[in-house]
């Protein structure tokens, strides 16, 4: 059940009414799927100067809504900091039952589960070829090393100068180590817009935002294990290139900070 109170419209939210201030208590998903309906359907000039609003309290949360444009525009009434969300009718009554933030928090555990899983998976120990297969075997892999660095050379997203300047990759003694410590999930924050890094092995991850209803949308990369100077970075295949590891084991990309979730 919602507590709804409207600000400057009318009982039934078509219309405005200034300096209005209308309680309605106990209200239903649906009667309230109606109100915010009716509100959409505003007079969109009107609508500049009305200063009109609805209030939802549900729960322990509140929300403030506002309209523009047939849309609704929803904000977090205790985390004011927080952007505004554009939503139809349908995402914001999902958003406001809840069904949003469970979605949100079903990806993110899913994201940590498979890097937990990566992270626990046994390295199985190299097996030795027999000796006299090892010529012939060295002969194959030099071959093979000089076509795929051709190939990467020439095509790949780290051929040329697309690493950035000064970037040294890590030595294969300690890579594994540091690999094996990245791996995990990242956020920028678990708000609809927020962006993730999944690190899910040796090379891998997963760039994705989370959505207001829909799944996130993921972007799967490969990256570099290197160091520019100081600093422990991964030079990705994607655009904005590198993702540099903080002093506290946090992840910095495209200007935005990722904490790790524990």
């Amino acid at each position: 059940m919602y507590n709804v109170i409207l600000i400057n419209l009318a009982p039934d939210a078509r219309s405005f009414a200034p300096l209005a201030h209308v309680e309605l208590r106990a209200m239903g998903a649906g009667d309230l799927a109606v109100l915010l309906q009716n509100f959409c359907g505003v007079d969109p000039v009107e609508n500049t100067t009305a200063d009109a609003e609805i209030r939802v309290q549900v729960r322990n949360e509140s929300y403030l809504i506002r309209t523009e444009l047939g849309k609704l525009i929803l904000y977090d009434a205790h985390r004011r900091n927080l952007p505004a969300q554009n939503f139809t009718v349908e995402q914001a009554l999902a958003e406001l039952d809840g069904t949003t933030a469970a979605r949100r928090t079903q990806a993110i555990l899913a994201a940590r589960a498979e890097a937990e899983l990566v992270r626990a998976a046994p390295v199985l120990p190299e097996r030795a070829p027999p000796a006299s297969h090892r010529p012939r075997l060295i002969a194959l892999t030099a071959t093979a090393f000089v076509l795929l660095a051709a190939s990467v050379y020439l095509a790949g997203p780290f051929g040329g100068d697309s690493r950035p300047e000064g970037f040294v990759r890590v030595a294969a003694a300690e890579r594994a180590g540091l690999e094996a410590k990245l791996t995990g999930v990242y956020l920028t924050g678990n708000e609809p817009g927020q962006h993730g890094i999944v690190v899910t092995g040796p090379g891998e991850l997963k760039l994705f935002e989370l959505g207001a209803v829909d799944a996130p949308r993921v972007v799967y990369a490969a990256y570099q294990l290197g160091r520019v100077g100081p600093t422990l970075c991964l030079a990705t295949d994607q655009p904005g290139g590198v993702v540099e590891v903080t002093a506290e084991g946090n992840l910095s990309f495209c200007g935005e900070a990722y904490q790790r979730v524990p």
